[in-house]
Parts: structure tokens; C-alpha cells; sequence
């Protein structure tokens, strides 16, 4: 059904029956129904008066349901009681839960959870996604002076005053220009910012508990450089010094350090896994305690000695899923070409290749020099579980300055494993992350260059005021 047709309900006006039986029938010419599937459609439609979704099973009712935007479905719950019980059974909130927020619905089974918490599921992802915030917190990052954040009783003791606990890393060097350099390099997980006010410190503050935790590296011959913080996920903070790899549990208080083969260009996490791309183009994968290993295929062969970016993403909830994602330009006579690859491993073993290329609408030269200023980067859990390519592609013409051309969004959907595009900016693409932005289903969070953060709760009842 083309659901740009006027919607079938209940008319105040005398109807043409006629009519919209006819507009129904566009359900039985769907060819995904089975024959069988057709055959009930058509005795439904037999009968004028009769509540043809109550009536559908529970699979028809499920692809219906799989077509509708997030604010249709939510229309369908009104209509009636009937309608509500249909639309809230396990088998079609599971398809939405799964067609919105796919690592969502993984969190618990449907043996699990009732139909209130997954209304509630389907509640949190449409307040993300229309950005309505229940209360927010301003404040700049602050060290030993930090009025808002108190020191986690578990793992620094339950101490009154607990300058003593802070002046155990005043060994460290104070450098007062990192603080401005922890607003871009900052991360953001699962209710929780990791940042570091000292070179060889990274400290973790719970917006949920208001608690912090102070990690630090122990003193040693190695003293600098700078450590680096690559990246933060739900059970581990990554940095690096130089080619030390170091990591912290930040759940057990556990840390451990790895010796690398080079310098590390960019790092992500999932769980216990640790993937790791070193500026000399090899790609690693580290189990948290467990061995290293490198991923070796003949297309990452390729990629080295090509001048595309690599990123390295996991699928949520999936620690032993990787996709490596890639874009590079090349020239077919005289159009350009943009091909974006993903390539899939499982654990370290490389199980796919998905590519898709693309030719912008370039305006200038007929044949000029193109790079492309594309930024890759997981899409925010308030949509579809997916990588997103952004950019636009620069002509680099001799006489004339640089001309920026229009791009088109490209977006690999790690579910279905399938490219699509669109033709939005930056701003009007639902789950893309903006500069020093990252959220979750609970809050959103924005860093600023002033060496401050601001924090907005998506939570009904959840205040940052209450208890200051």
C-alpha cells in the first residue's frame, strides 16, 4: 500500500464503499503475499463492516507495521483498544524495536520484557529522535575543585575530604592547555564522559550517579609523551602513549598495556574487543587480556596503498562483529567516481565485502582534480543500526580557487548489510553526529571549546538539579 494515500478510517460523510474497497485491494496486489495470504485478504474485503487490521494475522499485521515511520505507529496505538493490543504484541513491537533501535531490542529478550517496557523502548527512541529533553547540565571540567562529580566510594574509599585522594597525581605534570584539548578529544558512552585533565591521567564521570573515577598510568621510566584517549565504550577506556597501548575496565578497575607495532591512527571498542588501525595502514584486533591480532586480506592490502580514510566500527551489541569502512575516488573517463566499501569480519576473520559507488553532480572543469572530504562514523541509536558517509568533494582546479560540489549521504545499514543514499545536509539526516556531539536513548551530549560540556536528559524525571 502506498502510504501516501489518504488514510482508510471512518468518514463523517456518506462514502463510497465502492471505493475504498478499492483502495484496500492495493494490499492483496502486494506480491510478498503468499497466495494463502491473498486468498484471506480477499475474504476480509468481502465484508464492508468488517476491522480489517484486528482481523489480519499477526504476520500481515507485522509487515504493515514495518512500513510505518515512527509517528504513524504511534498514531495506530490511538485509534482504538483493539488496535493498541494488535500493534503492542510481542511479534510487531520486536519488528519496530528492531527496524528503529536494533541493538535495543537485542538488550532483552521478548520472554523477557512485558509490552509496558517496550512501549517504554519505543517511548525513549521517539523522544531522542525528536530531541525532547527533560532537563540539562552546564559545567565546565573541572579537577580536584569539582563541586558536582564526587569520588567513587567503591573504588577510591569513602573519605570526607578528599584532597588527600587528589593529591596523589599532583607527581603528574600540570599542562593547562589540555584542558582546552579534552573538550575535542572527549567521549561519551552509555551515561558516562571519559576525559583526562593531566597527561598521564583519564577520569570517568557518572552522570547517572554522579560519581567519578581517577585512573592513571604508574610512574615509570616512560614519561611522555602525552597520553592520547582513542576511545570509550561500555566496558573499556583505550588510550595510547606513543606505541603503548593502555586500557582501563572502567566496571572492574581493571587496567593492562600492550606493546604495538606502531602508532595508533584510530581505535574503537565493543565490550572486550578493541580494534586498532595504526598510521602504518595494519589493522588490529585486541580481547581485552587475550592475544592481538592482525586482520590481513587482499583488499586491506589495496587500501594501504591507497589515500582513503579507514574506520573501524563494531555492530552493537555484536563484540565479534567489525566492519571496516573505507572511500576513495577514481576516475572513468571523464566522470568521477566515489566507491565506498565495507568490509566484515568476525572476530578476525573476513566473512564480506559490500561496495557501492556513486558519481556526484561536479560543476567546473570537465575532467579537474577531485578529493573527497568524506567523514564516516557510526549513526546515533535513535535510528537504525548503521555507518553513514558524509561529506562534500572538493574540485581542485589550477586557475580557479577550490570549488565545493554537492554530495549525496550514503548510509550501510549493518543489519541487512545494504548501501543506500539521500539528498539531505548534515543537519536533516535523523542520527548523524554533530561536531563534539555524541547521545545515546538517555542523553545528548555537547562539548565546547570554552572547556566546558553540556548535557541534556532525554529521562522523564531524571533532574541534574535535584540533590545539588
Amino acid at each position: 500500500m502506498d502510504l501516501r494515500d489518504p488514510p482508510i478510517n471512518r468518514a463523517e460523510e456518506a462514502v463510497d464503499h465502492k471505493a475504498r474497497l478499492l483502495q484496500l485491494r492495493r494490499v492483496v496486489t502486494d506480491p510478498s503475499l503468499t497466495s494463502e495470504e491473498r486468498r484471506y485478504m480477499k475474504i476480509l474485503l468481502s465484508q464492508p463492516l468488517t476491522d480489517i487490521v484486528c482481523d489480519l494475522p499477526i504476520e500481515l499485521t507485522r509487515q504493515i507495521a514495518e512500513l510505518l515511520d515512527l509517528h504513524h505507529f504511534a498514531a495506530c496505538l490511538a485509534v482504538s483498544r483493539r488496535w493498541r493490543d494488535k500493534f503492542l504484541s510481542a511479534p510487531v513491537i520486536d519488528a519496530i524495536l528492531d527496524k528503529f533501535c536494533s541493538s535495543l531490542g537485542r538488550v532483552a529478550s521478548p520472554i523477557q520484557i512485558n509490552s509496558d517496557e517496550r512501549l517504554r523502548a519505543l517511548h525513549k527512541i521517539g523522544r531522542a529522535r525528536r530531541k525532547c529533553f527533560q532537563s540539562s547540565l552546564k559545567k565546565e571540567f573541572c579537577w580536584e575543585s569539582e563541586p558536582y562529580f564526587k569520588l567513587d566510594p567503591d573504588y577510591h574509599g569513602n573519605y570526607e575530604d578528599t584532597s588527600s585522594i587528589y593529591a596523589q597525581f599532583d607527581r603528574h605534570s600540570h599542562n593547562p592547555e589540555l584542558l582546552w584539548v579534552s573538550c575535542l578529544s572527549s567521549k561519551y558512552y552509555g551515561g558516562k564522559i571519559a576525559w583526562h585533565a593531566k597527561p598521564h591521567v583519564v577520569i570517568v564521570d557518572n552522570l547517572w550517579s554522579r560519581t567519578r573515577k581517577i585512573f592513571n598510568v604508574p610512574n615509570g621510566p616512560l614519561i611522555a609523551p602525552e597520553l592520547q584517549l582513542l576511545a570509550f565504550g561500555s566496558r573499556l577506556v583505550v588510550c595510547a602513549i606513543d606505541r603503548l597501548l593502555v586500557a582501563w575496565d572502567h566496571v572492574t578497575n581493571v587496567r593492562l598495556e600492550k606493546k604495538l607495532p606502531g602508532s595508533v591512527k584510530y581505535a574503537s571498542t565493543e565490550g572486550a574487543k578493541v580494534a586498532l588501525i595504526l598510521f602504518t595502514g595494519e589493522v588490529l584486533l585486541w580481547d581485552f587480556g587475550g592475544k592481538l591480532s592482525t586482520l590481513t586480506t587482499v583488499a586491506l592490502t589495496n587500501y594501504r596503498s591507497s589515500d582513503s580514510d579507514l574506520c573501524a566500527i563494531f555492530r552493537p551489541g555484536y563484540s565479534r562483529t567489525l566492519f571496516l569502512a573505507s572511500c576513495y575516488s577514481y576516475h572513468v573517463n571523464s566522470e568521477v567516481v566515489f566507491k565506498h566499501t565495507i568490509h566484515e569480519f568476525k572476530d578476525s576473520n573476513h566473512i564480506g565485502t559490500f561496495e557501492f559507488e556513486i558519481s556526484p553532480a561536479i560543476y567546473g572543469e570537465a575532467d579537474p582534480a577531485v578529493r573527497s572530504l568524506v567523514t564516516i562514523q557510526k549513526m546515533l541509536p535513535s535510528c537504525r543500526d548503521s555507518i553513514g558517509f558524509s561529506g562534500l568533494y572538493v574540485l581542485e582546479c589550477p586557475e580557479t580557487l577550490d570549488v565545493l560540489s554537492e554530495s549525496t549521504f550514503v548510509e550501510f545499514d549493518m543489519n541487512d548489510r545494504k548501501f543506500s543514499t539521500r539528498t539531505e545536509s548534515d543537519d536533516d539526516i535523523p542520527g548523524w553526529r554533530g561536531r563534539l556531539e555524541d547521545a545515546d536513548l538517555d542523553f545528548l551530549v555537547r562539548f565546547h571549546e570554552d572547556q566546558s560540556f553540556t548535557v541534556y536528559s532525554l529521562q522523564p524525571g531524571f533532574d541534574f538539579k535535584v540533590g545539588q
